[in-house]
């Protein structure tokens, strides 16, 4: 069985299409796992009525503590032997998990047997139209080593979303998302990094819809505690690649560097103040680095000169980065 975990918040508008997708899932030996995280609008009512209808539904409610909560507490009472999550404004296609599952079952009986497998997304404007297509949908699938698979995520390659996965419960349960933090997907997968040990089975096939919504996709939105947990997970991906990895340490310089340059080009220029300690701080890391930005060559030329100009002026920059943006949006 299949344990399937949706937290939701405030998701109304969207969780129907979320549930039925999971429900119509041509692999039928599974459970739905909905877990309320003190929201607001009728979202609790709907899980509700689809609790009623399908008992392969189980309803869990609980005070509001974020996404992660939601998932460790589904974790903790999932009852199946794979665990697959999917957001609540989301939707799979009807064979995802059985495309995931047959890869898994393949190599249940291999000495050294993949513990996850993954397959391709898509992202969605509000309007549904598609922004971004799969990386690949040609049906293909491989083991990816782990080594190769950590180099992907520092070089912006790889998928770090738990959505996209299934996991063998027994795997999984060994660890929690860390609470109270963002970006926690891809934290959460450099700490299992030691545990995947036989690499992550990768099809080439698009199975899950990613939906941005009108508040996702608000250009001037900002959110100082993302980008304060992105360069800590930033940061501890290179201390990883030191310990673990030194043969990709060239590649985890250029993924702190390119965090901290797409934090900068995003900052509010209001913001950019002494008393602001977080910016102060990726201010002097990349004053620092000016040996590094002139000789890492997995920096583009953009990102090179946009770090070395950032390194002598970090608020002359943006606000000129401001206006272009403004000018180009018109």
């Amino acid at each position: 069985m299949i344990s399937v975990i949706v937290p939701v918040y405030n998701k109304e508008e969207y969780l129907a299409r979320c549930i039925d997708s999971v429900l119509s899932q041509t692999y039928a030996d599974l459970e739905l796992i909905l877990v309320d995280d003190g929201s607001k609008d009728k979202s609790a009512e709907i899980c509700r009525e689809y609790e009623k209808k399908d008992k392969r539904i189980r309803f869990i409610q609980k005070e509001n503590g974020g996404a992660s909560t939601a998932r460790n507490l589904g974790i903790s009472e999932a009852k199946g032997e794979y665990i697959g999550f999917v957001d609540g404004d989301d939707w799979i296609e009807e064979d995802m998990y059985e495309t995931l599952l047959s890869e898994l079952e393949k190599n249940r009986t291999a000495k050294n047997r993949p513990k996850a497998a993954q397959l391709m997304s898509e992202d969605h404007a509000p309007d549904l139209s598609l922004i971004k297509e799969a990386d690949i949908n040609d049906g293909s699938v491989e083991i990816k080593k782990r080594d190769d698979y950590f180099r992907e995520l520092i070089m912006h390659k790889g998928d770090s979303s738990f959505c996209t996965k299934l996991f063998e419960a027994e795997f999984i349960k060994k660890y929690k998302f860390p609470e109270g933090r963002k970006n926690e997907d891809f934290a959460l997968l450099v700490e299992m990094m030691p545990g995947l040990e036989d690499g992550i089975i990768t099809i080439g096939k698009m199975g899950y819809h990613i939906y941005h919504s009108e508040e996702s996709a608000t250009r001037g939105s900002y959110d100082q505690k993302l980008y304060e947990d992105m360069m800590y997970n930033a940061f501890g991906a290179y201390r990883y690649a030191r310990d673990h990895y030194p043969e990709y340490i060239t590649e985890a310089a250029r993924f702190r560097l390119v965090q901290a340059y797409d934090f900068l080009l995003h900052i509010p220029v209001e913001r950019m103040r002494a008393d602001n300690e977080f910016y102060m701080r990726i201010v002097r890391f990349v004053k620092s680095e000016k040996e590094e930005i002139a000789k890492n060559p997995y920096l583009d030329k953009r990102e090179r000169l946009g770090l070395k100009l950032l390194s002598i002026s970090p608020r002359g920059i943006r606000s000129a980065h401001r206006t272009w943006m403004k000018v180009r949006d018109r």
